[in-house]
């Protein structure tokens, strides 16, 4: 009986045991798991804070391509107002620009800021049709060490951009400004085709002026009378002084003469195809004044007397003649012994005087024009400036964000 005793007792304390070892198996085992899943959710939350951080790097790169962008919107639109060529097409080609210049422009990180960029690349859509830039760049995301990269692209469509010019439905003027014939260098006689005289020109004998010749003095011009300047063409004349002609100019086709002081031609003259006379004081004529096949002439009156109203800034001894599309401009008072304007070609000739006109020394009124109608008709359509209008929808675009 003692024995049964002892041998129950005995069983008693393995099956404790074996209990207690069960028991210490299935805590020691929860306690791995959770001590696991803690390891794991630590990962979990350092990678998520990575990519936290990311996605706070595209938020802030986002908003510095858009003020960079707008910061350089007038510098490409200066470039292209400065290249006519390319205003025609000139959405895609701001695009080409822009992605230029963003392309050399840093975008820059904050200090200590748990985000970085890298591969930064800026393009201009290669679409023929298309007016877009495009960006993409990665933003790299940190935290203790675990870094996430998010691969991130961006466009900016000018699609909405208007060329203010178009819209732009004043219409400028600018009248002659005597400056058309330029030439800085050349010979002193009439030997060579670009004549440059630093003063005055003062030239002799008889048809002398070449065609295709080009003539520039920086004080006075005078051709002395000892012969014609007849037949020629092609020529471009300019002189800061007076410029004057003693004999006849007749059948001059396709020249330029102009000056910045007076023009006194002693006998005829006679031009035509597209030829031009520009005067910026007063025009003399002392024989017949003839303009054929669109050819121009112009007298400023510059420094004429405010206080004499009768005073003539052209003057033409004989007939003035402005035949087949021709016209004639005076910002003053004109005298002439006869008047013919051919109005019957198309477009008719016109001759425009701001001031008073005689014919014959009787007063004529049907040329007299008022100021708004001589500048319109007289001077040069000076085009709208080019400038683009952007507009507050043209935006940088996230198109899309890959997470690695």
């Amino acid at each position: 009986m003692k024995n049964l005793m002892k041998n129950e007792r005995g069983y008693a304390l393995v099956t404790v045991l074996l209990i207690i070892t069960v028991f210490m198996v299935v805590f020691l085992s929860f306690m791995g798991q959770a001590f696991s899943s803690v390891k794991q959710n630590q990962v979990v939350e350092k990678k998520s804070r990575s990519v936290a951080a990311a996605e706070a790097g595209i938020s802030y790169y986002q908003v510095e391509v858009q003020k960079t962008f707008e910061s350089k919107q007038q510098l490409v639109s200066d470039y292209i107002k400065d290249r006519p060529a390319l205003i025609q097409d000139f959405k895609k080609e701001a695009a080409k620009k822009m992605a230029e210049v963003l392309q050399g422009t840093p975008i820059t990180t904050p200090t200590n800021a748990p985000y970085r960029m890298s591969n930064y690349v800026v393009t201009a859509d290669p679409v023929q049709s298309s007016s877009k830039v495009i960006i993409s760049f990665n933003v790299v995301g940190s935290d203790n060490g675990k870094e996430s990269t998010l691969i991130t692209k961006m466009t900016i469509d000018f699609a909405s951009i208007i060329n203010l010019a178009t819209l732009d439905t004043n219409n400028n003027y600018a009248l002659p400004t005597f400056e058309t014939v330029k030439l800085t260098s050349g010979c002193t006689t009439l030997a060579c085709n670009e004549v440059y005289i630093n003063g005055n020109g003062d030239f002799s004998g008889n048809n002398n002026i070449n065609d295709n010749q080009t003539i520039f003095t920086t004080g006075t011009l005078t051709f002395d009378g000892n012969g014609n300047e007849n037949n020629i063409t092609n020529v471009k004349i300019h002189s800061d002084g007076a410029f004057t002609n003693n004999k006849n100019m007749n059948s001059a086709a396709n020249v330029i003469i102009e000056t910045k002081g007076d023009a006194k031609f002693m006998q005829n003259v006679k031009i035509s195809g597209t030829s031009k006379i520009l005067v910026n004081k007063t025009l003399d004529v002392d024989q017949n004044l003839e303009l054929a096949n669109n050819s121009f002439v112009y007298v400023g009156g510059t420094d004429a007397p405010t206080t004499d109203i009768n005073y003539k800034i052209a003057t033409i001894d004989n007939n003035l003649n402005i035949f087949s599309s021709s016209k004639m401009c005076v910002k003053g008072n004109l005298s002439a012994k006869m008047i013919d304007v051919a109005s019957s070609s198309n477009p008719p000739s016109k001759l425009y005087v701001l001031g008073k006109v005689w014919e014959d020394g009787t007063l004529k009124t049907n040329y007299t024009v008022d100021i708004d109608t001589f500048t319109r008709e007289c001077g040069s359509l000076i085009p709208p400036e080019f400038k683009i209008k952007w507009g507050d929808n043209v935006n940088t675009i996230i198109n899309s964000v890959e997470y690695n």
